[in-house]
This record gives C-alpha cells, structure tokens and sequence, in this order.
C-alpha cells in the first residue's frame, strides 16, 4: 500500500507512533524514505553468515513488518531461530502475516515488546535496523548492555541509524541530500515537512562517534561502519571470544 499518510494537511502534530495507519504501508515508506534499504539487508545477511553460531538465536529488534526476518530465514535455513521483537503490536501483527506465508524450516518468534526490557539470551546475532533511534538517549546505554550481555562470545550487533555529522554544514548540506532524495521518490514538501514535524524528538540521531563510543561503553570490543550514505550508517560491533 502506498504511503500517503502526510499528503493531507494535519490539524494537529502530535509525536510520529507506529500505528495501524504506519504498519499499513510501512514497506512502502521504509524503501521511499531510507536509502539502500534493501543493499543494507543484502549486506546484513551476508554478514550474518559469518557470525551466526550453530544452535544459537538471532534477535530483530524493532523487526517492523518483519522484512529482514523474512530474507535471513530464507537465505539460511540452518538458524535455530530468529526471534522478531516490536514495540508495536500493529507491526507485529503485520510480521505474522508475512511470515506466515513463508515456507521455511526456521523457527520464527514474534513477540511484542520494549527493546529496553527484552531479554535477550543465547544470541550470536542482534540486528537493530533503525530502532536504537527511537529509544530515549538516557536509556540507549542500557540497551546496549543488554545485548552485549546476551551474546555469546565472538556474538555482532549490527546497527543502522540515521546520523549526524561532526562538523554542522555537512549535517545540513546531508540532510538536505536526503529531502532531494525523498522528493526523486515522490514525497511532496508537505510530506516531507508533516513528518519532519512529528518526528522532531520522537527519533534522536547521534553521530557515528557517538555511537562507537556507545558501543564500547556497553562491552563491545571492536566497532566499525560497513555502510554509510550521507546521514545513514550502518555499523557492527563485535564481543570478544
């Protein structure tokens, strides 16, 4: 489904939320809106063939509507089990619709939840496609903690934020690269400015230093970005052996 959910003017802007209307057409926006959408869950499966630990599980957090659990169980049906969190039970309910129509010998977990709470065990592998994102900064470093604590050794989390830069004319002269590319997929100034408006302090950007530092304070001991598109990057970070 199309997503036109900004196209008319709105009374009142309250916080953007991943309701009904967003899981509707969430594919839709998530591949007009986030760049390389689709060569960042390519490159993430590749790396998830080599890390992933035989019997062990992999955590989606902030699984959406269950894409990226979709492509590993099809691509790999040797994995124990991936397990799909969503703080949204309208994107959950959407991931078990679509993953109840694939044919795989992998066992698929969805459950709702906050990513701040979930326990997360017997992991080698946590994704975290644009999520961490959307968690208060004063709680990121427990999440992080959290997962490196359920890990087992040689265990990545993989990581894809939107970013800012270090210096502030190239984060507004990225930022402006990404409004030209929100327009080239057919959002209207009005889509692009409505939702600005109603994700201003609901999704907090850190900067890639940032986020390395963030990685390392909660136990990681390497980090590094794979992919980077002016304010996106995506980043692994590895535990120890």
């Amino acid at each position: 489904m199309k997503d036109r959910i900004f196209r008319e003017p709105l009374s009142k802007l309250a916080g953007f939320e991943f309701d009904e209307k967003v899981a509707a057409v969430f594919d839709d926006m998530a591949h007009r809106s986030i760049p390389f959408y689709e060569e960042v869950q390519t490159m993430i499966v590749d790396l998830v063939g080599q890390y992933y630990q035989e019997g062990t599980r992999i955590y989606d957090l902030g699984c959406s509507t269950g894409s990226m659990t979709a492509r590993l169980a099809l691509a790999y049906d040797g994995i124990h089990e991936i397990v799909g969190i969503d703080s949204s039970s309208a994107m959950i309910d959407k991931a078990r619709a679509n993953l109840d129509r694939l044919e795989t010998a992998v066992k698929l977990t969805l459950e709702p939840g906050d990513v701040r709470e979930v326990e997360i065990t017997d992991a080698s592998v946590v994704i975290m496609n644009y999520t961490l994102q959307f968690v208060r900064p004063l709680y990121r470093e427990r999440v992080i903690e959290r997962i490196f604590n359920g890990l087992q050794p040689g265990g990545v989390l993989i990581l894809s934020e939107k970013v800012l830069e270090e210096n502030t004319h190239l984060s507004r002269l990225f930022i402006d690269a990404y409004y030209r590319f929100k327009r080239a997929r057919g959002y209207t100034e009005l889509e692009i400015s409505q939702k600005r408006e109603r994700l201003e302090n609901v999704l907090v950007p850190y900067k890639v230093s940032e986020l390395t530092e963030l990685l390392q304070r909660g136990g990681f001991s390497e980090a590094g970005v794979f992919f980077k598109w002016h304010n996106f990057a995506s980043l692994i970070a590895m535990k120890s052996l």
